[in-house]
């Protein structure tokens, strides 16, 4: 049966009423906070536990697990997850709050891609991905859930803490939701004391961590020298002759310093980019309220060498982020949450920017021309148009403008009086988001010796009105019955709740990849279920379950169940281990479940039938006129549904003298039901292949988390460890067919690199006199090789190498393994601690990872030292690289034989990396007394300051950013006090 909610409300006008009602609330609790009492009565501060906090309940000091429907004491918790604290991210001041998550979440993979201020969001995937299809987790906000820009520029100091939801039981309330875990996010609330205000303030220098750049202009023309050599091999008889481009005064006059030689990275970069953060705390309240009012500010700067102004814009991001978390008792038995989350960002960019500007900065070579003509105008040719400054200078800049705001409003009500621990809640959220665009745009004429070179025309700058671009709107209700309740050595914990979730986005595409221009609705609904027994503290029994259904797919097939479970038993509460003070926790967990993935990336609606453009035909008698044509796109399948995931997980969480603590799980991902083409079917089929669920993927793994800390006269410190493995395999896929079983992907991890195996270098030994290879050696179906070329193995013994010889050539490019380590001590004020965070079992290849700095000379691109050992034999002119060359002989011409996926390109990706080192000093307690001060603490500290890797040290390349936008370390100064 499908349920559904239907409004008899105009959406427009019951949207524009909603958020009238959402500022006038806003504006009344800023003035109910500032209107609160200011200090407790000894009544109300033993009455202070009478209202439910995040981590612990009334009367009971212990802390509870984070999650969905239950706040289960973590004593009874079988669940697998792993937490770490706002504080604890703030150590790291980026930006995107992504980018504070490495190394301390187990379960969690993050990787990063880009450092560009706005647009540097790090790509985080669960024990290891677990499926070909959509892999992004779902991520939760005060029991909602978010969109990931949401989360992304959240500011730590609102973060009361963030967890990884990863065991079956709790997954399984999620229902479609689940497969791909859960990130779950809680924000600050206030507290039943006297109100405190706290002010971080800390500012940074970012630099760029490892980028490639060309070499100048003397070793860019010595290189060019070889590579037209080469080129010319074939027309001097199959012989090397040395027929240089460049002539030695040309050189000579690279090498003095008075030809053209441009740093096109030094000329468009600074080496420091600004970063600052600061932000306001403060929280409160008595035994009926509780208030935190958060206020943030952030802006991050680029690394572009052009002003700010009302014609040039650097690369940046600011950010204002304000929140108001209330929490209400009244008549006793009623308990209400008020959250107010409200944000705006502000991006501005040169117009040219981004990719296509990093690539020209790296493929335009040092000597084409100056920055400047000589006419004064900005230089530039048709072949190399877009000088790199200019572009930054005199193309204007645009601009983004963002308003996001998620209203929660939650109702608690405490039905004791009817049986003891039975309660409901009702809650609900509005979440809404906002984009405007502005630009100012300009044209710039080009002149390379005086003479304009170009069609382009100088111009003034033009400014572009502000204009909506982007926006969406999202309501969800949750409604929960719950029962918490003890009965002697019995503890029994339950909820069940109802969720509903509408989403709206303006400018979506349909399943064919046309844009509609309307508004594309996402409809889901979701009724979960979790219960805890507990018998005698030693024993627990955990049932979960999801019953979801979505509007992605067909009517009559739109639901699902999700049922899992999940046993536990706590040692350390047996009598033979009650009273051992070596084995002071001991706990056994085991669970397994299912849960779905309806976030297929394959398109939505896919049993809907589409058609798209297709070419032209012709009409007409005397004359033709053409028409556009249409064809069927994807063949629709009624039966499409989510994707499924079988869970089992297997852990141990041991802590020995109340110092050393151990978690320790294993893991299995069962997938089945992945969306994909079925390629098993023929050729004569008769439609574009059908999207069907028939995907499987096996993922196992295994995470370790261990922890010491202790008290050495005036010396606190801890250590810890950190380890996640996990590695997958496709079972099923229905790949296109191959000739060869080893070149298939299925039975190999996701994301494997497939290509040739390299064997070397042809040699001059190789080729007979007219340059044909010699009898035995396999002919390659890639063009003609000469001495140079990179040789590869015949795997099917035909003597011909081509795509049928292609197999496994290496690890997928995320790794399979994280491990992290951290330190630090505490010594009459003083504070030090560092985290270390490294990844092993991935590969890169260089071809697509950083193709401008690997392919050399090739359509008119530059040089680095990447391929500065190239394979050269020139005996008069004293080279020979042939014993020691790491890179195929230079070209200026398209190579398709060497310049093709194979493993000679593929490179380990390993690296370990310090991701922060922080020092700080905490002002004694006297000479705050006389301050007025509750607490003072500087600091500095360092982000990313070493990194010790493979691709660093033998190509200069950063592990994770690759190339375009560099990643950044950082280095800071900051002050924390509270009062």
């Amino acid at each position: 049966m499908i349920l559904k909610i239907r409004t008899v409300l105009n959406y427009k006008y019951f949207n524009m009423l909603h958020m009238k009602k959402v500022r006038l609330m806003a504006a009344g609790l800023l003035v109910l906070v500032l209107n609160l009492p200011a200090t407790l009565t000894a009544q109300e501060e033993s009455e202070e536990r009478s209202l439910p906090d995040t981590t612990s309940v009334p009367g009971n000091n212990e802390a509870y697990e984070p999650g969905p429907l239950l706040r289960v004491p973590r004593s009874r918790s079988v669940a697998s997850y792993s937490t770490v604290s706002g504080q604890d991210l703030f150590r790291t001041p980026v930006a995107n709050i992504s980018n504070t998550l490495y190394g301390l979440l187990p379960g969690l993979r993050v990787t990063q891609r880009s450092g560009e201020p706005g647009y540097d969001d790090a790509v985080l995937q669960f024990r290891g991905g677990g499926t070909y299809d959509n892999s992004g987790l779902i991520i939760y906000v005060d029991g909602f859930q978010v969109q990931r820009s949401y989360f992304a520029y959240l500011s730590p100091l609102e973060i009361e803490s963030i967890t990884i939801l990863k065991d079956p039981v709790t997954l399984a309330t999620f229902g479609m939701k689940g497969a791909n875990g859960v990130l779950w996010v809680e924000t600050k609330r206030g507290q039943a004391k006297k109100p405190t205000i706290n002010v971080q303030v800390v500012n940074g220098w970012q630099q760029a961590l490892d980028y490639v750049k060309p070499y100048g202009s003397y070793n860019y023309a010595r290189k060019y020298n070889e590579a037209v050599s080469n080129d010319n091999y074939s027309l001097n008889g199959y012989q090397f002759d040395w027929t240089p481009t460049y002539t030695e005064a040309q050189l000579q006059a690279y090498r003095d310093g008075t030809g053209t030689n441009v740093d096109w990275y030094g000329e468009a970069l600074r080496k420091n980019s600004p970063y600052t953060n600061a932000n306001v705390n403060l929280k409160g309240g008595d035994s009926n309220t509780r208030y935190a009012v958060i206020l943030d500010y952030m802006r991050q700067g680029g690394m572009y060498d052009v002003a700010t102004n009302s014609t040039n814009s650097n690369a940046q991001i600011q950010r204002y982020n304000i929140r108001s978390n209330l929490d209400f008792r009244f008549f006793k038995i009623f308990e209400a949450k008020v959250d107010l989350g409200g944000r705006i960002e502000d991006r501005r960019y040169p117009n040219f920017n981004g990719p296509s500007l990093w690539s020209n900065m790296a493929s335009y070579p040092a000597n084409i021309y100056p920055v400047v003509d000589a006419s004064g105008h900005w230089s530039g040719t048709t072949t190399y148009p877009n000088n790199p400054l200019a572009s930054l200078r005199a193309l204007g800049w645009a601009s983004t403008h963002d308003r996001t705001l998620q209203a929660n409003f939650n109702l608690k009500q405490r039905l004791d009086f009817i049986t003891p621990g039975l309660y409901l809640s009702e809650a609900a959220s509005f979440n809404t988001w906002n984009r405007t665009s502005a630009s100012k745009t300009a044209t710039y004429a080009r002149f390379n010796n005086g003479v304009q070179t170009t069609t382009d025309k100088q111009t003034d700058i033009i400014s572009n009105g502000a204009r909506t671009t982007n926006q969406y709107d999202w309501k969800q209700y949750i409604f929960t019955a719950g029962y918490d309740r003890s009965f002697g050595v019995h503890q029994l914990s339950g909820a069940v709740n109802y969720f509903i979730s509408d989403y709206v986005v303006d400018y979506g595409t349909n399943q064919a990849g046309l844009n509609t221009g309307d508004n594309i609705f996402y409809h889901f609904k979701n009724i979960g279920g979790r219960f805890n027994y507990t018998y005698d503290r030693r024993y627990i029994a955990e049932i979960g379950f999801g019953f979801s259904g979505s509007d992605n797919y067909a009517p009559g097939n739109r639901w699902g169940f999700y049922p899992a479970l999940s046993l536990g038993w706590v040692l350390s509460n047996e009598a033979f281990l009650e009273e051992n003070t070596t084995v002071t926790n001991l706990k056994l967990r085991v669970s397994g479940g299912l849960t779905g993935n309806d976030q297929s990336a394959n398109g939505r609606y896919l049993y809907k039938q589409y058609y798209g453009g297709s070419g032209t035909y012709y009409t007409g008698a005397s004359s033709l006129t053409s028409n556009a044509g249409i064809r069927q796109q994807a063949l629709a399948n009624p039966d499409i549904f989510a994707e499924q995931s079988l869970k089992l997980n297997a852990g141990v969480d041991a802590t020995f003298f109340n110092k050393l603590s151990l978690s320790l799980e294993v893991f299995q991902d069962k997938r089945t039901d992945i969306v994909g083409q079925d390629n098993s079917l023929s050729a004569t089929f008769g439609a574009l292949l059908p999207y069907v669920n028939l995907g499987k993927v096996t993922t196992k793994g295994l995470e370790a988390t261990l922890r010491f800390q202790e008290r050495s006269g005036p010396v606190d410190w801890w250590a810890g460890a950190m380890i996640s493995y996990a590695k997958n395999k496709i079972d099923y896929r229905a790949e296109v067919p191959t000739l060869n079983d080893f070149s298939r992907v299925t039975g190999s991890p996701i994301g494997t690199p497939i290509g040739l195996i390299a064997d070397g270098f042809y040699d001059i030994d190789d080729f007979d006199a007219d340059g044909t290879l010699k009898d035995g050696i396999p002919t390659p179906a890639f063009g003609a090789v000469q001495p140079g070329d990179i040789k590869y193995k015949d795997l099917d013994g035909n003597n011909r190498v081509d795509q049928n010889d292609v197999t496994r050539i290496g690890d997928p490019e995320y790794p399979n393994l994280i491990y992290a380590i951290d330190a630090g001590a505490r010594f009459k004020g003083f504070d030090l601690s560092v985290l270390f965070q490294g990844a092993a079992g991935t590969d890169v290849n260089l071809l697509t990872a950083a193709a401008y700095q690997t392919v050399a000379f090739v359509q008119n691109s530059n040089i680095t030292p990447i391929a500065g050992n190239a394979w050269a034999y020139y005996p008069d002119q004293g080279i020979d690289t042939r014993a020691s060359a790491n890179y195929p002989r230079l070209t200026t011409k398209a190579n398709e034989n060497n310049y093709r996926t194979s493993s000679f390109w593929m490179k380990k990706g390993n690296f370990l990396r310090i991701r922060q080192i922080e020092a700080g000093y905490n002002i004694p307690a006297a000479t705050l007394r006389r301050m007025g001060l509750n607490q003072l603490r500087v600091y500095v500290s360092a982000i990313n300051p070493f990194t010790w890797s493979y691709l660093g040290r033998e190509y200069g390349l950063d592990p994770e950013t690759w190339s375009g936008y560099p990643g950044l370390k950082s280095y800071n100064v900051g002050i924390n006090l509270t009062f």
